[in-house]
């Protein structure tokens, strides 16, 4: 029984641990401390240097097994990359810059608890950035990573779209990952009868065949898309993105105007008049219903003159109801 909870202490690893082995892996100076308790020299070091700032565990216990998400935070603030960091996006940040990895694919695991060989691995990753070394990322644990922290995946699965340079340039104010803020995914109409929730917008790499999104779709053989009087069915390995809406009604107090529930669309693409491609977005199906999705090409798309993509959120209603949609995202193709 002993041997049992000698390795079950073994491989959770301890906050007061971890903090030891950041700090004395960064050499971090400590000082001497009148304490009786042995971590809190190796504590004061961190707080010193920056590496941990009181409020970023919830419930300070240094006895308490260390959180992924709690790695994160100390990983990414040892990188000085901790200023003005937004709630929940510690594990974006850790897994883009390669110092955290998905537990599987798919899966980042934030509130798991961190093992001996995960913390080791990560303090070995943090070692390696400082001395300038460039690590390899985990594509499918930043995509999770992503809808963790604002519930979207649109930014990293779809870059080439929505996460453009021209979105950086100063005079792009609140573009790209910049224009996807929080506050807009809680919709209500005007006339205050109904109120929605977006709950995740995931992006799905139809060519990859790994991608671990693929599981919140029907089977390929049972999906089609539809553009006017056309409907083709997808073909495995498409080149294509699928734009999934998962969203939640929060009241309806007019089932009869706003039945159809929250949707979205797009702007800014060439559309496609003649159904014959993907170039645009079009709507998917899975047999005769229709999903929550579009289906748009990865390298055939072609943006129109307002050099803008945009996607909008809406509340459509039956004929003579107030409606209303509100753009969530944009993206330039040019400065």
């Amino acid at each position: 029984m002993e041997s049992k909870t000698v390795t079950y202490m073994y491989e959770k690893w301890m906050r007061a641990a971890f903090m030891k082995m950041a700090v004395s892996a960064l050499n971090v100076p400590v000082e001497s401390s009148t304490s009786g308790t042995w971590y809190v020299k190796y504590v004061d070091a961190a707080k010193s240097s920056g590496i941990f700032v009181d409020g970023d565990f919830a419930v300070m216990n240094w006895n308490k097994p260390l959180t992924r998400e709690e790695m994160a935070k100390i990983a990414v603030r040892a990188l000085g990359s901790g200023d003005k960091v937004e709630e929940k996006q510690w594990m974006y940040l850790a897994t883009k810059s390669g110092i955290i990895s998905g537990t599987s694919p798919g899966e980042i695991s934030p509130n798991g608890v961190t093992t001996r060989a995960q913390a080791i691995s990560v303090i070995e990753r943090m070692l390696k950035v400082k001395n300038g070394e460039k690590l390899s990322v985990d594509k499918y644990a930043v995509s999770a990573a992503e809808i963790y922290w604002h519930r979207t995946n649109l930014f990293t699965v779809a870059a080439d779209m929505f996460d453009r340079p021209e979105n950086y340039d100063p005079k792009a104010s609140n573009a790209g990952l910049n224009s996807w803020k929080r506050e807009k995914l809680t919709f209500t109409t005007d006339d205050g009868k109904y109120k929605a929730e977006i709950q995740q917008l995931v992006v799905i790499d139809m060519a990859d065949p790994k991608d671990p999104n693929r599981k919140l779709l029907p089977p390929v053989k049972e999906l089609s898309w539809a553009s006017f009087a056309t409907e083709k069915r997808l073909k495995e390995g498409s080149d294509d993105y699928i734009i999934l809406l998962r969203a939640k009604d929060i009241f309806n107090k007019d089932s009869k105007r706003y039945g159809n529930g929250l949707r979205f669309s797009f702007g800014g693409f060439v559309e496609d008049v003649t159904g014959l491609t993907t170039n645009s977005p079009q709507s998917m199906k899975h047999g005769n219903d229709n999903l929550a999705a579009y289906i748009v090409s990865k390298s055939k798309f072609k943006v129109d003159k307002t050099k803008k993509l945009r996607i909008y959120i809406e509340a459509p209603g039956s004929p003579s109801a107030p409606y209303k949609n509100e753009m969530i995202v944009k993206s330039y193709f040019e400065k």
